[in-house]
């Protein structure tokens, strides 16, 4: 190496800046001598590709290696025109290098702030701002260094990353040697440099191997390739990466199979109250549910939702400071498809030392403190078979060989250092099996882009931001397109195609609603020419890549060898083909290995495979359609959901045309016959009710978009509960999909507890955050989804009931909507919108509708904020001669005292609605009292009103108690939770005495009631012949209160048939009084004793008036108290005695 350095006698305009010295097995600090000065520079591996194996490089690629005369392949030369001066200051391009990179780790809004503060510093003043507002980071580093210095550039840059909150750069800029300024007298020469002799220095300081470790993965995360990059083409990770929302969930495997899971792209979940909000940085930090943070973290997302790109951004991020800093020493990535093709046994030693950027990993370091490691697992659903259960002893220690199969399952099952973290990526559709290998992990869920994410992808992808705006407004247009980009890989085909077709000079040339028309939109882009070339001819074998497809994905295979190529019959010149389409790609770091560019386009070419003439399929797995779709059961866990939804979108009649036109394909006609077969044996098996995987069909057929298709699918239907519903997307797919279920009688629609692709993409604080109520008028459904619901009421005259639960249909939705009940051929009897966004303006066309269609007797209009504008043009309708309506709820409307004054003028003119429900409404004294005026008036014909929850006192009973003395139609009466106390409970027993009080069933559950309230209930069952039904639940009667209670029920005259005393603080002494009253009440049907301390003696109690020959109990519930054997003996033979008493226990 001397005589190398020493063969350029007249070296003068390079410097040595770094290099891979073949003496020192380590990172660390190299020391050389040349011409009698010493010389310090970094030691990293080769980096070259082309490098001599000697060299021990290969990791990476050599930068700026100069190109005078012989260079040695484990040095690096930069240019820096230095001579034989002694050299005192670094050279500013030195500085200008190092400050770019600084700024090059910039998301662009930090650039952004960067350059608003630079403009502020009076140092600053000088930089003309028309030239630093676009520029980027190498050229505001230029103009930083050109007009204050490199020192001064330097100082100026670290302050700033303080002010944007960049404080792990700032702090790794403290560590780095100052910069000087180049005196005028010249530049620096390389003779000059300090150190050593060109050997190297036995006694030179090494380098901290986290540092070392932290360089390497900085290096090698910190670009990466697009999967239709030309060769040497990279992107910078950070620049490119966005946000993704991710959402902590409960981990319970039972829970986590009812949710309607998007196996292949899953959609933006939602998790109700069960789900918040989380960030990275806390991914391993404690919350309420867990005091102590977790070990294992599950990061489950479907495919194309950007996993493998997120555990990525997480390596980088750790190495450049920004996360886990202060929980983590080391990170290991660990790649589960690279995994596959490990066969020989290894150590978790070997593990590590395949991550690690040198011989002589510094093991003993690592696993001193086992809690500071983290390794992240990629990819466990691409684990081949034999991972599934892996068999033989785990492996216990570092050292110890296994299969690489036990190895890992030793590692996520914490057998191998208990104290390690672990980060596992996945689909969904491996969550059951993975589950069998952990113990209480979190559960988090990339939910993909929100909208305000989606148009910050785009401006990252373009690198011009007016083609940026130009293609996001064209994408934002095609509502359907613009919904499917949540997915980051759908974000990724769009971009792509539109890049190319902008540089043709265009925009897209046709729409694209579904799935499968993007990914056949970005397989005609690969076949489309660039201008002035020719046109490309299809590669040769194309049905042997679908079958290759197609064998992978039975054998759960996305590697495949040479052999497999072969076997499929294709050749040299068809890999070739297909690695120029970018359709298929070489692995990196093993030649002889090959995928398709992300799995979900091996799952589209599967989709092709099953779609080919059974003459034309080749070499490929025997399974067909039927076989197939047997697997798949319209199950969105199974592994062929996206296939098989691939399926769907390419029998579409134009797509299968340009197939067969542009391919030379000759696609089965038999393939939709047995896809309708398949979905009619689904009818029948289910009783002709679609529930189960209702929204998985639904995708299906959505792909499809053939009217006339999905009308034969959905016609053996006749009732449709579709569930879970979280995205718009989603929302439209069913909407598409109901309008062609012309045999349905109902149809249930039930979006789920919030929205994420809603989001306004706001910032948001560290940790876990709970959603907001969206505003009713600012994230609405597509206007196109309230039309289509709107066209299945006119045109399915058997259409009964109409169901919608969470959908945000705002007042543009509702009035569309309300065009499909006011058409003649509406006959639908049953309305609910609860919680669909339903604002007080749209109660208008609700009123207009209810005048309008006579059929309609039930609506539900809960838990919208109608508040009294809203219910006052709604009653306006009801007030109409022509509405026929029965029933309506009103369930927490915001509604006040004011809204019952309109109500009480609909009651006493409706002469049809005999059912109201007014329950969490804060109408207290006031409006009850003005309630009571339209129930006194002699044309009401209520029968049921619930006012649960409406702040009544017990001085709103004296007002019910004269009415309930007037009204001759109300028959049910629910007060439960109000604050009535025993005063109250008096006063209303007054009006329930009275003889003209036709009050059936009155609820009292929780208001407060004592022993004394009995007192005048016993009084009210002596007298009152028509009540049968009486809820005292919740209520601290205590057994005092049995007696009384007890003596009316003895009465001759007493019809009551149903009693609850849940959690009511009776004893074994309150079964005395109940016994005796067992033995004689001829109308006591049902007793609910729920959560009382009756014990077992009162049991037997009971037991004795149960067998009393004039009992006629026929339910006795007894939950929520401890009872021995003895007590359980007597009632299993009481229940032998009484066949027809249910007793639950």
């Amino acid at each position: 190496m001397v005589e190398w350095l020493l063969g350029f006698p007249n070296l003068t305009n390079f410097l040595l800046l770094e290099g891979n010295t073949h003496e020192c097995e380590s990172w660390g600090r190299a020391g050389v001598t040349c011409r009698g000065r010493k010389l310090y520079f970094n030691t990293r591996p080769c980096l070259s590709r082309s490098c001599s194996p000697a060299c021990g490089g290969a990791d990476g690629g050599h930068a700026g290696i100069a190109p005078l005369g012989p260079t040695h392949p484990g040095l690096r030369l930069l240019p820096c025109a230095v001579h034989d001066a002694p050299m005192t200051r670094a050279p500013a391009s030195d500085g200008l290098c190092r400050l770019s990179a600084y700024l090059e780790e910039l998301e662009a809004v930090e650039l952004k702030k960067f350059k608003l503060y630079l403009g502020t510093e009076a140092e600053a003043s000088r930089i003309p701002w028309g030239r630093l507002e676009p520029a980027g980071p190498l050229d505001t580093a230029r103009l930083l260094v050109a007009h204050c210095g490199p020192d001064a550039a330097w100082r100026l840059a670290l302050g700033l990353f303080q002010r944007i909150n960049r404080r792990d750069l700032w702090e790794r800029g403290q560590r780095e040697e100052p910069l000087r300024d180049t005196p005028p007298g010249g530049p620096s020469s390389l003779g000059s440099l300090s150190a050593c002799s060109l050997e190297v220095f036995p006694g030179a300081p090494r380098r901290d191997p986290q540092e070392t470790y932290r360089d390497y993965v900085r290096r090698k995360f910190r670009l990466m390739e697009d999967r239709n990059a030309r060769l040497g083409e990279c992107v910078n990770l950070s620049r490119r990466y966005t946000r993704l929302l991710l959402v902590k969930e409960h981990s319970n495997p039972m829970w986590a199979q009812q949710k309607l899971l998007d196996t292949s792209w899953g959609q933006e979940r939602t998790l109700g109250h069960q789900a918040s909000f989380i960030q990275m940085e806390t991914l391993f930090e404690p919350d309420e549910e867990r005091p102590e943070p977790p070990r294992t973290v599950v990061l489950q997302g479907a495919a194309g939702m950007g996993k493998s790109m997120l555990a990525h951004k997480v390596m980088l991020d750790w190495a450049d400071g920004r996360l886990f800093q202060d929980r983590f020493d080391y990170v290991f990535y660990i790649n589960c498809r690279e995994m596959n093709r490990t066969t020989a046994e290894q150590s978790a030693q070997d593990l590590i030392s395949s991550c690690w950027p040198e011989p002589g990993v510094p093991l003993q370091e690592l696993v001193r403190v086992p809690e500071r490691l983290l390794f992240i697992i990629d990819g466990f659903d691409e684990l081949k078979p034999s991972f599934h259960d892996p068999q033989g002893p785990w492996c216990l220690c570092w050292e110890e060989k296994r299969p690489t199969e036990l190895l890992l399952c030793s590692l996520i099952r914490k057998k191998l250092l208990p104290e390690l973290s672990v980060l596992i990526t996945t689909r969904p559709t491996a969550l059951e099996r993975l589950h069998r290998w952990l113990e209480h992990p979190r559960h988090v869920e990339i939910l993909g882009f929100s909208e305000a994410e989606r148009k910050e992808y785009f401006y990252k992808y373009f690198h011009d931001a007016e083609q940026a705006g130009q293609a996001f407004h064209f994408v934002r247009d095609n509502e359907p397109l613009f919904t499917l980009c949540f997915v980051p890989m759908v974000c990724w085909v769009v971009c792509t195609c539109l890049k190319q077709q902008l540089e043709d000079g265009g925009l897209l040339r046709q729409t694209s609603r579904t799935t499968t028309a993007v990914y056949v939109l970005y397989l005609l882009s690969l076949m489309q020419p660039k201008p002035g070339s020719p046109a490309p001819q299809p590669p040769p074998n194309q049905r042997g890549l679908c079958s290759l497809a197609a064998e992978g994905l039975w054998n759960r295979k996305v590697l495949f060898e040479e052999r497999d190529l072969r076997k499929h019959g294709l050749a040299g010149a068809d890999v070739s083909s297909f690695l120029n389409m970018n359709i298929f790609q070489k692995d990196i770091n093993r030649a002889k290995f090959y995928s398709f560019i992300h799995l979900s386009f091996q799952e589209f070419f599967a989709a092709m495979y099953y779609l080919l003439d059974p003459g034309e399929r080749g070499s490929g797995p025997e399974q067909n359609v039927t076989r197939l779709l047997a697997e798949y059961g319209f199950s969105e866990r199974s592994f062929a959901a996206l296939t098989v939804r691939f399926l769907f979108g390419l029998l579409n009649e134009d797509t299968r045309s340009y197939l067969e036109k542009s391919l030379g394909w000759k696609v089965s006609p038999h393939v939709k016959a047995e896809l309708l077969r398949c979905i009619q044996g689904k009818a029948q098996s289910e009783g002709s009710t679609l529930q189960q995987g209702a929204l998985e069909l639904f995708s299906c057929l959505y792909e499809i978009q053939e009217e006339r298709f999905i009308r034969q699918a959905l016609g053996h239907f006749q009732v449709v509960v579709v569930g879970n519903m979280a995205t718009k997307m989603e929302h439209v797919i069913a909407s598409f999909c109901v309008q062609s279920c012309r045999r349905a009688l109902g149809l249930h629609l039930h979006g789920a507890a919030y929205s994420t692709d809603e989001d306004d993409g706001g910032p948001r604080a560290p940790g876990p955050q709970t959603l907001p109520a969206p505003s009713p008028e600012k994230h609405v459904l597509p206007e196109a989804y309230s039309k289509q619901l709107a066209a299945a009421l006119s045109t399915n005259p058997n259409l009964t009931e109409l169901v919608l639960y969470r959908n945000a249909l705002g007042s543009r939705g509702v009035k569309l909507l309300c065009q499909g009940l006011r058409h003649p051929g509406c006959k639908l009897q049953n309305l609910s919108l609860k919680r669909c966004c339903v604002p007080s303006s749209a109660c208008q066309d609700l009123a207009a509708a209810l005048v309008a269609n006579r059929s309609l007797t039930r609506v539900d209009l809960s838990c919208n904020g109608l508040g009294l504008p809203g219910v006052r043009l709604l009653c306006e309708g009801l007030q109409h001669p022509g509405c026929r309506l029965q029933a309506i709820q009103l369930r927490k409307c915001q509604l006040e005292a004011g809204a019952c004054r309109e109500i009480a003028s609909v009651l006493s003119t409706n002469r049809h609605l005999v059912e109201l429900d007014l329950t969490g409404n804060a109408l207290e004294d006031l409006g009850l009292r003005l309630l009571c005026q339209g129930l006194r008036h002699p044309g009401c014909r209520l029968q049921i009103l619930w006012l649960k929850i409406c702040r009544l006192t017990a001085a709103a009973c004296e007002e019910l108690a004269s009415t309930l003395a007037v009204n001759r139609s109300l028959m049910e009466l629910d007060l439960s939770l109000n604050d009535l106390g025993d005063p109250g409970a008096l006063l209303l027993c007054e009006g329930l005495r009275h003889p003209q009080c036709s009050l059936q069933t009155v609820r009292l559950g929780i208001c407060r009631l004592s022993s004394a309230a009995c007192e005048g209930i016993c009084t009210v069952l002596r007298v009152n012949p028509h009540l049968q039904a009486l809820d005292l639940s919740f209520n601290d009667l205590g057994d005092a209160g049995m007696w009384p209670l007890c003596e009316g029920l003895r009465h001759p005259t007493c019809r009551l048939q149903k009693l609850w005393l849940d959690s009511c603080g009776l004893t074994a002494k309150a079964c005395e009084d109940l016994s005796s009253a067992l033995g004689v009440s001829q109308t006591l049907r049902e007793l609910y004793l729920t959560n009382n301390a009756l014990g077992n003696s009162g049991v037997r109690l009971l037991c004795k008036g149960l067998s009393h020959p004039g009992c006629k109990l026929q339910v006795l519930w007894l939950f929520g108290m401890p009872l021995n054997k003895t007590a359980h003996r007597r009632l299993a033979a009481l229940r032998l005695t009484k066949p027809h008493l249910d007793i639950g226990c």
